[in-house]
């Protein structure tokens, strides 16, 4: 690979991502999910925590 001026760039290591659930977030999501798609109705108290948490990762739209 070149830049435009013709000289070889480095492939330079991408840093790490940093995680934005923990693995029991992620099985809490999984689990209200499948509530939700068997059709019968997920914990409205963990639903609504899990909302607030991901909420708080994610930049605003504005």
């Amino acid at each position: 690979m070149t830049d435009i001026d013709g000289l070889p760039l480095a492939d330079a290591p991408l840093p790490p991502l940093l995680p934005l659930l923990s693995l029991e977030e992620a099985q809490e999501i999984v689990t209200v999910r499948g509530a939700v798609v068997n059709g019968s109705a997920p914990d409205h108290e963990t639903a609504r925590w899990l909302l607030a948490n991901l909420a708080a990762r994610v930049p605003s739209r504005d």
